[in-house]
């Protein structure tokens, strides 16, 4: 499959099909831009900002409003090497959940030119039995990188009140998310993260929009439904919010844009996502022993 790598756009980085490129690329003056075979060399001419071994191919919007090939050349290569660097993997989709109405404004942001480059963190959790057992095992997982020493494989158990809180997919996929945060807030605050930006992927659309949109109308109700029920898993709602509004307040003290949150189809081929459910198993695994 070919993979679209833009090294200066409105969000550079690597995507899986040229309508997701273009979207980025269409209009930004000076945009560059590529196709590759392999995501290696992809992920190394947008992390090395349109420097490759086989030559940048570069476009502005005349060119993207065409096709890929008309502004980019195909390098190829038999294998993938697992590059992680700026940005890491295939991003299937490039759509952003819309911010929090309680978070920053985009104003209070920088425009999108001045920001860093991006680093993904895939979450994903895992639950067998899924809220039918206090015992089911379950667990999930946080990947970093290829043999990145962040990589997580937790298992509910170790996190969790399963006693009082039955595992489910969703609470899996809720710590993942609160996992990932810490990480994020921790290298914001250590000063690791000084040209380096997270974004955080995740195939579960109801952990994403919990903590990203649902959060806001919830808080406001004394988080109950709309129907005046409790709202389910809302500590580690609160929690997350919480971790991502202070993320958001370290993000506006270096003029970059707030942390977004991306969505992506599981179990289709994307190798970020993947490698987090390996990982989710190998936390549900540690819980079934």
């Amino acid at each position: 499959m070919p993979y679209y790598a833009v090294a200066k756009g409105r969000n550079s980085g690597v995507y899986s099909n040229w309508n997701d490129c273009k979207s980025q690329v269409n209009g930004y003056s000076g945009a560059s831009f590529k196709k590759f075979d392999t995501a290696a060399e992809a992920s190394a001419f947008a992390s090395g900002g349109g420097s490759s071994g086989s030559g940048a191919g570069r476009g502005a919007g005349r060119g993207a409003g065409r096709g890929a090939g008309s502004s980019s050349s195909s390098a190829a290569s038999s294998s993938y090497g697992g590059g992680y660097g700026g940005s890491y993997g295939i991003s299937s989709s490039s759509k952003v959940t819309k911010p929090s109405t309680s978070s920053p404004s985009s104003s209070s942001f920088s425009s999108s030119k001045s920001q860093p480059k991006t680093y993904k963190i895939y979450v994903d959790g895992a639950s067998r039995g899924n809220g039918q057992s206090k015992s089911a095992p379950s667990g999930y997982g946080v990947y970093h990188g290829p043999g990145n020493s962040r990589n997580a494989a937790v298992g509910l158990h170790e996190v969790d009140d399963v006693s009082k809180h039955a595992p489910t997919n969703q609470r899996a996929e809720l710590h993942a998310i609160k996992h990932a945060l810490t990480d994020i807030k921790s290298d914001l605050k250590s000063g690791k993260s000084s040209s380096t930006k997270y974004e955080i992927h995740s195939d579960s659309k109801y952990a994403i929009q919990s903590v990203n949109e649902w959060s806001d109308k919830w808080s406001k109700n004394g988080w109950k439904t709309s129907t005046g029920q409790p709202v389910a898993n809302s500590d580690l709602i609160r929690d997350a919010v919480q971790l991502k509004n202070e993320i958001n307040d370290l993000h506006r003290e270096r003029n970059w844009q707030p942390l977004e949150f991306h969505h992506v189809k599981g179990h289709s081929g994307d190798v970020g996502n993947d490698a987090a459910d390996r990982l989710a198993n190998q936390g549900a695994d540690k819980m079934a022993r």
